[in-house]
């Protein structure tokens, strides 16, 4: 079952999210909310319309919701126990949690799910990742998670605050966290596919990272070159803003693919900060960029012609696709398609899938029918 809000008012929009998600034995309400909203008004309002239910969520930049994109608004859904079985974990103070905190939370997390039933396993289990958007950890924690849960896949995003790049939150049982990491083990009868999608390739200008800093994602020289003046020359760019860097992000080629390394901002030193890992020595290239609409709709018909329509699909959309689509005008097109599909999600700050930690992808997992509807 799939809601929204457009209500600012806390009461109400959780009221209005109750009436479209609710259903008998719910395993999991698992919703996604403007930061625009009053936190503590929020958190108040899920425990009194959900008692007794798991409920978790995150901030955005930007929701996904039924109708398409919005902002400044409540989504979510629900998941029926007759077909999920559901098991969370949250991970507190990931910026200063030893590495093996991810791997101890999953390992929990699968014994947890194990003793109540069926052993989890790739075939009836997905794992959904939410993390503090600004937390700069979310490389360690999404590997060493990934390292426990074996052949499980793991998908995800990083909380947003609207592009204001200051406090991000996960809600888990009755409060919003900061410096927080969300697991959620579902167990299903309904088939399912987790899937990573991204409408750049690597081009063949290429650059090497001369001076960074890693901890903090910042890179300080390109080619020895002041970062930002080194990549603008590259890029072709008259000027280096927000706009421009989202058209032409860079990638890293791991594993014989490439994967898009975004650049947040500027800093008024000439060096560049990185939505995600950054060291010192590694090349860059150059990203091309392809038709969006085309590789959503084509993402949509292999789903499809895997295993039907989707009866839901939770997505995890980088926040910068949404800004692009918005540009060039398309944005009420791929909202559609993403309606049309029945995709329920939020702007990241970052996506998750595997062991990785993304940008400008759109990652997630659809769900079919239960066998017995299909």
């Amino acid at each position: 079952m799939r809601g929204f809000s457009q209500s600012l008012d806390a009461a109400v929009a959780v009221a209005e999210l109750h009436q479209a998600v609710w259903q008998p034995d719910m395993a999991l309400v698992m919703f996604f909310c403007s930061v625009a909203y009053d936190m503590p008004a929020l958190a108040a309002a899920f425990a009194r319309q959900f008692p007794g239910t798991q409920v978790i969520g995150c901030t955005t930049a930007g929701e996904i919701t039924p109708v398409g994109y919005l902002d400044g608004s409540l989504t979510g859904f629900s998941l029926s126990g007759a077909d999920c079985r559901v098991q969370t974990v949250c991970i507190r103070d990931v910026a200063s949690n030893p590495p093996e905190s991810g791997f101890c939370a999953a390992e929990a997390a699968l014994v947890a799910l194990g003793e109540a039933g069926v052993p989890p396993d790739g075939e009836n289990t997905f794992a959904l990742l939410l993390i503090d958007g600004m937390c700069g950890h979310e490389e360690i924690v999404v590997s060493t998670i990934h390292w426990a849960l074996g052949t499980i896949p793991l998908l995800g995003g990083s909380a947003g605050d609207d592009l204001r790049l200051k406090n991000t939150f996960i809600y888990y049982e009755g409060a919003f966290h900061r410096n927080a990491a969300l697991l959620a083990l579902v167990q299903t009868t309904r088939p399912f596919r987790a899937f990573r999608s991204q409408h750049f390739t690597g081009g063949k200008t290429r650059m090497v990272v001369t001076r960074a800093d890693p901890e903090r994602r910042i890179v300080h020289e390109i080619n020895a070159e002041p970062a930002a003046e080194e990549y603008a020359r590259i890029a072709g760019l008259s000027a280096v803003t927000p706009e421009t860097m989202a058209e032409r992000p860079l990638m890293v080629r791991i594993g014989g693919e490439y994967y898009v390394r975004s650049i947040q901002q500027v800093l008024p030193c000439g060096s560049l900060v990185f939505y995600s890992a950054i060291e010192q020595g590694v090349v860059l290239t150059l990203a091309e960029r392809q038709d969006l609409l085309v590789h959503l709709d084509e993402l949509f018909a292999a789903i499809g012609a895997d295993m039907g329509p989707p009866d839901l699909v939770i997505g995890f959309d980088c926040v910068l696709r949404a800004r692009e689509a918005e540009r060039h005008q398309i944005r009420h097109q791929a909202g559609r398609i993403l309606s049309d599909n029945r995709v329920i999600g939020f702007s990241t700050y970052g996506e998750q899938f595997s062991a990785m930690h993304l940008n400008q992808t759109f990652t997630g997992v659809a769900l079919g029918r239960t066998p017995a509807a299909a």
